[in-house]
């Protein structure tokens, strides 16, 4: 996990009530024993002095059994705005059930298949979000349709997060102002882009269908070889406009 700059980034979205978020997308750290404290603590300060009004942490967070980082994932706690996470494919592997505890311990909202309804800067906004598709194995993904339904009910503007860029479609028949999501790296490693774009509709970056937009960031963790080329690592803070 390299020293990252926070990129600020524009976001065009049609729902004037979503307009004014500032949203810190932090995805795919792939946290485990090589990682130090002092290391994720340099994150956590810059994402605090960002200042977003919340997080959306859309996956693939420890590459490691939680059990063995512990005190690492408990540095969570020292972030000062509400966080909103979805689980990644790496989730489902190391320990979920455990990995939920944690993230309770530590004041982090999983949208497993839910909704929650806040307010930021007078805006009341709808949050969506879906696991991964990892999860059917351990039967944990609620049904999609069920989720795009209570988002069209409850009729407010919606930020739809996922792990995976392909799930975009559910947002988009949701009708969600934003979809947020990772898992690519961008491709992590030049060329190897090519082969995830046989696999995921989008690699990188902003994209628009419909009335969603949907971002994908490159993440700030790597996977495998710990190494990034043509592919840099990311943070994004996201200022829908």
């Amino acid at each position: 996990m390299e020293e990252l700059t926070i990129e600020r980034i524009e976001i065009p979205v049609g729902d004037p009530g979503a307009k004014g978020l500032r949203i810190l997308h932090l995805s795919d750290p792939h946290l485990s024993r090589r990682h130090r404290r002092r290391e994720l603590d340099g994150l956590l300060d810059r994402i605090n002095a960002a200042v977003p009004d919340f997080v959306a942490l859309t996956g693939d967070l420890v590459d490691t059994p939680v059990g063995k980082i512990l005190p690492l994932l408990l540095r969570l706690r020292r972030l000062r705005m509400p966080v909103f996470f979805v689980s990644g494919n790496h989730d489902q592997v190391y320990g979920y059930p455990a990995l939920l505890r944690v993230l309770n311990r530590c004041g982090i909202l999983v949208l497993e298949g839910e909704t929650t309804i806040r307010t930021f800067r007078g805006r009341t906004i709808l949050l969506a979000g879906l696991a991964d598709r990892f999860a059917p194995f351990w039967g944990r993904r609620r049904d999609p349709d069920t989720l795009v339904t209570e988002c069209r009910e409850k009729n407010l503007p919606c930020i739809f997060l996922a792990h995976q860029p392909k799930d975009y479609r559910y947002a988009q028949r949701a009708e969600a102002a934003l979809f947020l999501c990772g898992h690519t790296h961008g491709g992590q490693i030049w060329p190897f882009h090519w082969l995830v774009r046989l696999e995921q509709p989008f690699i990188e970056g902003l994209h628009r269908v419909g009335k969603t937009a949907v971002f994908v960031s490159r993440g700030v963790g790597t996977w495998g070889i710990h190494r990034r080329y043509r592919a840099p690592a990311q943070l994004p803070l996201l200022v829908l406009v």
